[in-house]
């Protein structure tokens, strides 16, 4: 008899652990809130952030970010439960290619949220941001508090990094296109003299 009040006890006490304890099948994504935009002013080179400070909150790959029209996918799940004080790092491949930049935890394509303000979505309604406008100077991004310091992003696995986007290069002018511009310029000027000159010799 005693023997089976203890199993009896010993599976109530399996059963309790099972529902408290968390377990990959129940993986959370609720806790998850955007914090960082950054993006050049062609929208090529862009980052967004989001923060957790739980842990168990690997399970996003079902759900999506959406912004300006645009919807990227998750589909994949963290590589860890241990998620408390991590941060996901979503941006664009021209990004990732910036030397010294965070290796992004997911690439999103090209100019996804509008830089003069919009709204952001991460999971449909769990985190919504309407967001103002975004700095495109190549070196400051823009916070969830509104203020814009120098971009910082950090991965999944923790690396940080600021990048800066040079502005795009000035075609230069070359003699060629000088040569050209110096001819039509004085092209025209020798029409003017020419229909200049009838009047001044009547008025001679």
């Amino acid at each position: 008899m005693r023997a089976r009040l203890v199993a009896v006890v010993v599976a109530a006490l399996a059963a309790l652990a099972l529902l408290v304890l968390p377990s990959p099948a129940r993986a959370g994504h609720h806790l998850w809130r955007l914090t960082q935009l950054f993006s050049n002013a062609s929208g090529t080179v862009q980052f967004a952030q989001l923060l957790v400070n739980e842990d168990n909150e690997q399970g996003v790959g079902p759900f999506t970010i959406t912004a300006s029209g645009h919807t990227f996918n998750f589909v994949t799940n963290l590589p860890s439960a241990t998620t408390a004080n991590k941060w996901i790092l979503v941006a664009t491949s021209a990004y990732a290619s910036l030397p010294g930049a965070a290796a992004p935890d997911y690439i999103i394509p090209s100019g996804f949220f509008a830089t003069g303000g919009g709204t952001m979505i991460y999971a449909t309604s769990v985190d919504t941001w309407n967001y103002g406008a975004v700095p495109t100077d190549g070196v400051h991004s823009l916070m969830r508090d509104g203020t814009t310091p120098v971009n910082s992003a950090v991965n999944f696995a923790g690396t940080t990094a600021s990048v800066t986007v040079p502005p795009p290069p000035v075609p230069a002018f070359t003699r060629w296109g000088f040569t050209v511009l110096a001819g039509g310029i004085l092209l025209a000027a020798s029409g003017l003299l020419r229909r200049r000159a009838p009047r001044d010799r009547a008025a001679a």
